[in-house]
């Protein structure tokens, strides 16, 4: 055959059509010469008006379809937009629910174009056509564009010159903006002055991991931005302005170099310095009299760096540079006095501080600014045929902000001003670190956040979106001392407990001064990036911390009565998240911080400070016990007049309360419930855990430990165990607690599906109800969990727990001897019978996550996590220092990397050349060739070994798909074939090859793979030298329920399963396809058309080995079941096939149905399997909880998907009864009015009580024994899930890599 098509190429000649009839050899030439052919070009009248003829039917037809498609937008044009759902729950947020909904014109129909005609040529069915994937999905849209203004008439009242607004002057015009491709568009109150996503790019709507800039340089309309340098920290010589304090290029590029980048000085590092001493920027002789130590003095002093430890309110230093102060607290003696004398006071050395409203200031003032959004917006999302539904995702799109602005409006303005005035968003966010591995030392940074600025950036540690703006100590260790020396006995816990929460509000009552409070109240004028003065008001909106802090902030007490820093719930009804009982009491019993509370802690403090009360006398908890108060005045009351109080900032925190609460929680039981089975169920948990295959960059690692020990697991590895429980949990019970499989797989796919709901990035108008809905169901699903199934098992303590108990009363036994006490009684050894407990704070926590949302927008917005991350540059900070006044060199140290990161990237924004991105073509590559006396060739596998070198550069965000074109790695089909005969998966690999690739090149934009052709056809069809190209990775690009661009690499190695959309012609009822990955190929090839021969194209494609949907088995939402699926038998025409990149949705996350086992084991072995393997699993799980954007596609709504309707076939057993309701509404159980205050004239001496509460001792111990594991885990690491590939290389993420 090779050689007919060979002799075929030999005698082919072109010859001009009749009556020239010209010879030529090439086609080339053939062309050339008809170019002036006088017969070719004679004119034709036939021809003239066959054309005239052919254009008028075409007009025709075209006015016919504008005709209908005019009469169609005309018949929709007068449908209105349905009300938001969920009216209720925006009621619960006294929002209006009969707000008027925006009104949008509906777009014409979009009409599909008629796919071709099928070939029919061999009688078999035709498949039926679409249009690929690559065309059904649609890119991220461009900046919005606003509707058509109509001015109003101005009215010929004159106005007052000077007039006073009040309320009912301000209303929201409610300006909109056009609806997009997506159907998304926005209202905002008025029309803005700044819009920072006008100069949006796809690459700013992207995850997709970005190529590394030449030199490090960053471009000029890059939103990453570094920390502020100070604005006003000295003044800068008009002789070296490029430069700032340095004399020259050489020793600003030194000095960047040591005092930014990694800690550990890498190849990397070496790399950059190397590169600095090779460019035009290094100059030997400005290093003659270069004194490191005496330049980094003069840095220092430029920044104003050196810091003056004063007392209280003596601060001195620059506005927006680091201040030590001492922090003097009140400590109660336990001595009476009168009103008037003064109070005992302990100084508190070491707090490191910045100015909030300097830092404010220079923060507004910075380049980064320019993509910081001033005028909140409503954001709506109107799919094709429905109502519109607001969209939850920013927080300056939220209800919080559109609140605060509303209010701001209408408050009179400053005499004599007529600036704009903006909210500025404040995020706090603090939590203690550990510095180093070993030894005691710790930082309790505090880190301020901008909302106003896109959580896309501000969740990126590269963005410098994270401002340092305090460094808070703890108490000291001589505070024993100094206490015992003025009251002559040890501080007992409680007065240790009591001077901590002293400390924390002694400090924010210092960062929030006179100044602050007077910029909330009057305003600060900033000039803006865009040349625009505008009045800034502070607002604090949101503080992000665990749960210890969040009981400092709201000054109640741990564990209390009413544990819950936001509503007044007890400790009894916390496992009634879900209930209308509950419902109620998070409405009516909120916590309010008003002066009927503030004058009760003011009568407890003078009972404690001046009349010898202990903290926790009869008195003072008949006082403050009630609603679990606590004696310390809160500082954060000061700003609360400026926007919500703290209860309100205390936003709930998914990593902790979730992953490292619910979710541990549940896990850990489920694993004692493994133990109380017996036999090999939790080794067998263990293997199953590590066979899960691998997903995403990141988003599902390898389980190399055991997974029952958990140890030193992060909350990325708590979320990836419950992503992946259900196949591994399932039927490890034995037989006689079989029938309690089903409650715990029922249990883990609704906490897989609230964890993925809860999380989403982009909420609407019905992913919120929702969550509200499943939150429900969830905690149904658990007081039947713990009233069914744990009370089936005699459960004890795992070993990690019965030392972690251990541990705690050696604490307590230490503690107690420190105060002077008798130690506690030891308890007997032994593990003992551990029961589940939903009576905690963090179960009770996941009822506040739809109001939350609600409210401040996503949770990814507040998220503790990003807070986590920042904790590793402080650490980086900490490894620099020589350990002597640590905290004070890593001020200064924040300080240079600031000041070095702004220079260096305004120097690359002058030079105006940003780097280029690197091409997409493969790099050219030397070509391998094999000698003779070489090594034997081996047997050529499908796949690429991982170690063989093939490039593949950066994938930009517009393409769909990306394999590398290189052509060093290929073998010869024929030989390659005949090298494998026999083997099943090759059957009819040519002539399916064939059909794949001759289908694409007459119809490139319809999918297709049937059987169309007749041998013939497909023989027209040659592959240039029968060669056949290999590579190692297929990169997919697609985009997410977000609207984003993300990116999904698969290989035929360990990521290798992909999905499709299901032919249109399917039985099944699935909308999806799954397929195995066995080799990425390209092949170049040509077109025999009636003895023509087209030009040589190559044409990339898949090989794939084929699932088909399980139809025994139903899986969906409604049965709370994965999909399973099973590969085709080997003797399956469709088994084995070729897979168009162009189809490809995203990777498949699979994972085996162990309970099932593997199928027999094959006797001959198979490119299909690897060379170890000769059986496969009976069946797989589709895992649609692997990640948000999964998960969405299976549950529908994504507004960025392609709409795509996944059936969902209802439950066999209908869900758990609501017997956990309460029919009247639960008045009874609602908390109880203040109690009236203890008679001050009674004769309580103040020293009973002093011990804590027997009756709270076994629940703090349990929620103390978590904060105790938490603190030993791992910090957290984010995924590409989360925002980020990892913090590994301080060089790259941060963008130091520019001298």
């Amino acid at each position: 055959m090779r050689a007919l098509a060979l002799l075929f190429l030999l005698l082919m000649v072109w010859v001009c059509p009749y009556p020239c009839s010209e010879p030529f050899d090439t086609e080339t030439g053939l062309s050339l010469h008809q170019n002036v052919c006088e017969y070719v070009n004679a004119h034709d009248t036939k021809m003239d008006a066959a054309l005239t003829a052919r254009n008028e039917r075409k007009r025709r037809k075209k006015e016919q379809k504008e005709a209908a498609a005019t009469a169609a937008a005309a018949a929709t044009a007068a449908l209105q937009l349905g009300p938001d759902p969920e009216p209720d729950v925006l009621q619960d947020l006294g929002l209006a629910a009969d707000e008027e909904m925006p009104y949008r014109e509906p777009e014409p129909e979009h009409r599909e174009e008629t796919p071709p005609p099928a070939v029919t040529s061999t009688g078999r069915p035709v498949r039926a056509k679409r249009l690929t994937w690559k065309l059904l999905q649609q890119l991220p849209p461009p900046p919005i564009e606003f509707e058509e203004q109509v001015p109003l008439p101005e009215p010929d009242v004159e106005e007052p010159a000077s007039p006073v607004p009040s309320e009912s002057e301000y209303r929201w015009k409610a300006v909109r903006t056009v609806k997009n491709s997506f159907g998304m568009f926005r209202e905002y109150p008025e029309l803005p002055t700044h819009d920072p996503d006008q100069s949006i790019s796809l690459a700013d709507q992207s995850n997709i991991p970005a190529p590394t800039p030449l030199s490090g340089s960053v471009s000029e309309n890059s939103r990453l931005s570094p920390l502020t340098a100070p604005v006003e920290s000295a003044p800068v010589s008009a002789a070296i302005p490029s430069f700032g304090p340095f004399k020259n290029s050489t020793v600003f590029g030194f000095m960047n170099w040591m005092w930014s980048g990694s800690v550990m000085k890498s190849i990397a590092e070496c790399t950059r310095l190397i590169d600095f001493l090779k460019s035009d920027s290094f100059k030997k002789e400005d290093l003659q009299d270069f004194d490191l130590k005496a330049e980094t003095a003069k840095f220092d002093k430029y920044l104003g760096g050196s810091r003056v430890a004063t007392a209280l309110g003596d601060v001195s230093g620059a506005k927006d540079g680091w201040n030590e102060v001492e922090v003097k607290i009140e400590v109660p003696d336990g001595k009476k006095r009168s009103d008037s004398d003064p109070l005992p006071t302990f100084s508190v050395p070491g707090l490191h501080f910045r100015n909030l409203t300097q830092t404010v200031k220079s923060t507004l003032q910075d380049r980064s600014a320019r993509f910081f959004h001033y005028l909140p917006f409503r954001h709506y999302w109107q799919p094709a045929a429905a109502a519109a539904q607001r969209i939850y995702d920013e927080i300056y799109s939220s209800e919080a902000f559109i609140d605060a602005h509303e209010k701001l409006q209408r408050q009179p303005r400053e005499p004599g001003c007529s600036l704009e005035r903006v909210v500025a968003a404040l995020m706090f966010w603090s939590d203690s670190t550990h510095l180093a591995n070993f030894g005691t030392a710790s930082l309790w940074p505090l880190y301020l956040f901008f909302g106003n600025q896109s959580k896309w950036v501000r969740g990126k540690p590269r963005a410098g979106a994270c401002h340092h703006v305090a460094y808070m100590p703890k108490l000291p260790d001589d505070f024993f001392d100094w206490f015992r020396g003025e009251t002559g006995h040890a501080p007992s816990a409680d007065v240790l407990t009591h001077c901590c929460r002293e400390l924390m509000h002694a400090i924010w009552k210092l960062l929030l001064d006179g100044e602050f409070l007077e910029a909330c109240k009057h305003g600060i004028v900033i000039e803006c990036p865009d040349g625009v003065s505008r009045r800034f008001y502070p607002r604090i909106f949101t503080y992000s911390a665990d749960y210890p802090e969040k009981v400092l902030l709201a000054t109640i007490r741990n564990l209390g009565k009413c544990p819950c820093p936001r509503c007044l719930v007890t400790k009894e009804q916390l496992d009634q998240v879900g209930t209308a009982r509950d419902d109620k009491i998070r409405v009516n019993s909120q916590r309010v911080d008003d002066t009927h509370r503030q004058s009760y802690i003011e009568r407890a403090r003078n009972w404690i400070y001046c009349k010898a009360h202990v903290i926790k006398s009869t008195k003072v908890e008949g006082l403050l016990n009630a609603k679990s108060w606590v004696p310390t005045t809160n500082a954060v009351s000061a700003v609360a007049e400026y926007g919500s109080s703290i209860f309100t900032m205390l936003v709930v925190d998914f990593m902790h309360e979730f992953e490292l609460g619910v979710w541990k929680a549940i896990f850990t039981h489920l694993i004692r419930i493994l133990m109380a089975n017996g036999g090999n169920a939790v080794q067998e948990l263990n293997e199953r855990y590590r066979m899960v295959p691998t997903f995403g960059k990141g988003t599902i690692r390898r389980f190399s430990n055991n997974a029952s020990a958990m140890k030193k697991l992060a909350a990325r590895n708590f979320e990836d165990l419950l992503q992946c429980a259900l196949p591994v949990f399932e039927d490890l019970l034995d037989d006689e607690y079989a029938e309690y499989d089903g409650y715990i797989q029922d249990l883990l796919f609704s906490l897989a599906y609230w964890h993925a709901l809860a999380k989403l990035r982009l909420h609407t108008s019905t992913t919120i109800g929702t969550l509200k809905e499943i939150t429900k169901q969830l905690f149904r699903q658990l007081r039947h969990f713990t009233k069914k199934v744990c009370t089936a098992f005699t459960t004890r303590e795992l070993p990690r727990e019965e030392a972690a108990r251990g541990r705690r009363n050696a604490k307590k036994a230490a503690a107690a001897k420190a105060a002077g006490k008798a130690p506690p009684k030891t308890p007997a050894g032994g593990n003992k019978i551990k029961l589940f407990n939903m009576l905690t704070y963090k179960g009770h926590s996941l009822g506040d996550y739809v109001r939350t949302i609600l409210f401040f927008g996503t949770v990814d917005s507040y998220s503790t996590q990003p807070g986590e991350l920042e904790h590793k540059r402080v650490k980086a900070y900490y490894a620099r220092t020589n350990k002597n006044d640590a905290v004070g060199q890593i001020t200064q140290l924040e300080r240079r990397e600031a000041a070095l990161l702004k220079i260096s990237r305004e120097q690359k924004e002058a030079e105006k050349n940003a780097a280029n991105i690197p091409p997409v073509a493969a790099i050219p590559e030397k070509r391998k060739r094999t000698t003779a006396g070489s090594k034997p060739a081996k047997k050529i596998l499908p796949s690429l070994d991982f170690a063989e070198s093939e490039s593949l550069p950066y994938t930009p965000p517009e393409f769909h798909y990306h394999i590398s074109q290189s052509r060093n790695f290929h073998f010869n089909l024929t030989f390659w074939l005949s090298e494998n005969l026999g083997d099943p998966a090759l059957k009819d690999f040519r002539s399916k090859l064939q059909e794949h690739l001759i289908s694409r090149l007459l119809h490139p934009t319809w999918s297709g793979n049937g059987h169309e052709f007749s041998p013939q056809q497909r023989n027209q069809l040659l592959i240039v030298n029968d060669r056949i190209y290999r590579h190692k990775v297929l990169r997919v690009n697609y985009t997410s329920y977000d609207v984003r661009r993300g990116q999904d690499s698969m290989n035929p190695r360990t990521q290798a399963d992909i999905m499709t959309l299901a032919p249109k012609d399917a039985t099944d009822g699935h909308p999806f396809s799954y397929a195995r990955i066995l080799g990425v190929f390209h092949c170049d090839v040509v077109h025999n058309n009636n003895g023509t021969l087209t030009s040589p194209v190559p044409m990339s494609f898949l090989w794939v080995r084929r699932f088909r949907l399980d139809r025994s088995f139903k899986g969906g939402f409604k049965r709370k079941r994965l999909h399973r699926i099973e590969f085709l038998p080997d003797s399956d025409p469709d088994a084995f096939g070729f897979v168009d990149p162009d189809e490809v949705i995203r990777g498949a996350h699979l994972i085996p149905a162990f309970a099932f086992g593997p199928t027999e084991p094959v006797i001959e072995t198979s490119l299909a399997r690897k060379p170890d393997e000769l059986d496969d699993w009976k069946y797989h799980y589709v895992n649609f909880f692997v990640d948000r954007d999964m998960f969405m596609r299976y549950l529908g709504g994504g507004v960025g998907h392609y709409q795509v309707e996944v059936p969902d076939d209802e439950a066999d057993q209908p869900d758990l009864p609501d017997d956990d309701e309460d029919p009247a509404g639960g008045e009874q159980d609602l908390p109880t009015d203040d109690p009236p205050p203890p008679d001050e004239d009674s004769d309580d001496d103040g020293n009973e009580d002093e011990d804590e509460d027997e009756d709270e001792g076994e629940g703090e111990d349990e929620e103390e024994e978590e904060e105790e594991e938490e603190e030993e885990e791992e910090e957290e690491d984010l995924g590409p899930e989360d925002g980020e590939d990892g913090f590994e290389d301080l060089t790259v993420q941060l963008g130091y890599d520019a001298l």
